[in-house]
């Protein structure tokens, strides 16, 4: 009977820690680690974590020229994440277009972006959803491994916009 109880207690004490475990925001990854996820892609940028002064904490990156075709270079890629000192709360990647010229091509560029980034904070990669979603253009939302994916479009003005992935705990 003890060993039957004791079993059971540690039992719904493994399952629980394994519940807190999976439910940890970006799979138990550090604020500075999230800051250095697009180094490795090129995108420059501090992975120093700083407070903005109200209690936010958040890096970022510098604006990465992406070629599409004429003009080259329009359009532009940064990353961030946002949230407390020893906490991230969200991690955005936003693609800035700046020219209507055959978008087809940033937009693969951004999937691709996009792709590595689920792959390094979750585990696994963008969706063929997601990917339709960002080739469309249009917004969507997804739920992966206790996170909310969203993707926005941002400021339309005709065929140029820009396009908002985060990812934040759900």
């Amino acid at each position: 009977m003890h060993k039957f109880l004791l079993g059971g207690i540690l039992g719904s004490l493994l399952i629980s820690g394994a519940v807190a475990i999976a439910a940890a925001p970006f799979v138990g990854k550090t604020p500075q680690q999230l800051c250095a996820y697009m180094k490795d892609m090129g995108v420059p940028g501090s992975d120093k974590y700083r407070d903005q002064g109200d209690g936010e904490w958040s890096c970022g990156s510098t604006r990465k020229k992406l070629p599409q075709g004429e003009p080259a270079a329009a359009s532009d890629l940064q990353y961030r994440v946002l949230g407390s000192e020893t906490q991230p709360r969200k991690q955005i990647l936003e693609l800035r277009m700046r020219s209507d010229r055959q978008p087809q091509g940033v937009l693969k560029v951004f999937s691709r972006y996009v792709d590595v980034l689920l792959e390094k904070t979750l585990g696994s990669g963008i969706t063929k959803d997601m990917y339709r979603a960002i080739m469309a253009p249009v917004g969507g939302e997804w739920k992966v491994a206790g996170h909310k994916l969203k993707l926005e479009k941002l400021r339309s003005k005709g065929s140029v916009y820009d396009l908002r992935f985060t990812v934040q705990l759900d």
